[in-house]
């Protein structure tokens, strides 16, 4: 079943009074919970779950009434860059005038319904000039990596197949088709996925400027609340406080680390003049009546 396919019995059952907009953000909470704690496979099989909650007992998060849930289609062209840098962005991997090497320039949030307590929203890619290696760590729970994968890649076969599927990994189909000109059949249509694994506390290796990072919660420390969204937003909480380690090695053998803390709470997703939601500009957290996504944002700390 197709995300609109949803959408259009879930405005029949609910009240007539709901914005679709509130309608697809419970979507996203409801079928990543339902499927982590389920885990159900197939996306067909986490909507249906997602329907019978929340048609028999759903929940709704006030959001303010202004935009689309639509994604931003604006790029910007990345800063020319000299000497060794870096700096923590999101997965536009867009650097602007002036930062200082180091710095959180923005995080992005998955806006495809996968998104779980095994792969937390607030991904964050390490974006740079001269940059040969790197090594990630954190203090509380695990990270993943997220790598895109393209027809023709070497893990293109095994992401198509569901039997090659392990614990801690996940591969998603991903649409590259605009939201508004999408058929019922999402494979007959361009796409490519997007490779999820859980790496445990720490990652080193050789610099991809193609792969993000974000937080995995272990099931062990689950919520065990009933309620959906409450013990959702538990599961974030557990990274809060979280120091991450980044070092990056430089082409010349040179290294500079940086320390950040992850806070949690509503984090403000801002709309720009078109209406659309800027998915990969997350910087800070939400005020009352203000579009939000439950999650983390990262504060440099030296």
């Amino acid at each position: 079943m197709t995300d609109e396919k949803l959408d259009q019995i879930l405005k029949k059952a609910l009240s007539p009074e709901i914005e679709d907009s509130e309608i697809q953000i419970q979507r996203k909470v409801v079928n990543n919970k339902m499927k982590t704690k389920k885990k159900i496979i197939t996306g067909a099989l986490v909507a249906c779950a997602a329907l019978t909650f929340v048609v028999t007992g759903g929940y709704f998060s006030y959001l303010s009434k202004s935009g689309d849930d639509k994604t931003s289609n604006v790029t910007k062209a990345p800063t020319a860059l000299t000497g060794n840098v870096f700096a923590i962005t999101s997965n536009a991997a867009v650097l602007p005038e002036g930062f200082s090497s180091g710095d959180v320039i923005n995080l992005s949030t998955a806006i495809s319904s996968y998104g779980s307590s095994d792969y937390l929203d607030g991904r964050f890619a390490i974006s740079g000039n001269n940059i040969e290696k790197v090594r990630v760590e954190t203090d509380k729970c695990n990270l993943y990596t997220v790598v895109p994968i393209y027809e023709g890649d070497p893990e293109y076969k095994k992401a198509q197949n569901i039997e090659t599927f392990l614990d801690g990994e996940w591969y998603e189909m991903i649409s590259d088709v605009p939201e508004d000109k999408r058929s019922d059949d999402i494979e007959s249509m361009p796409h490519h996925y997007e490779h999820l694994l859980i790496r445990g506390t720490s990652y080193e290796g050789t610099y991809n400027d193609k792969m993000s990072f974000g937080m995995s919660v272990p099931e062990e420390l689950w919520s065990t609340n009933d309620d959906l969204q409450a013990g959702f937003h538990e599961d974030v909480d557990q990274v809060d406080g979280a120091t991450i380690t980044i070092e990056v090695t430089f082409t010349d053998g040179s290294t500079e680390t940086h320390h950040y803390r992850l806070n949690t709470g509503k984090l403000y997703i801002p709309v720009d003049e078109n209406g659309y939601k800027q998915h990969d500009n997350v910087t800070r957290f939400a005020t009352d009546k203000e579009w939000y996504i439950y999650g983390y944002l990262m504060e440099q700390i030296d």
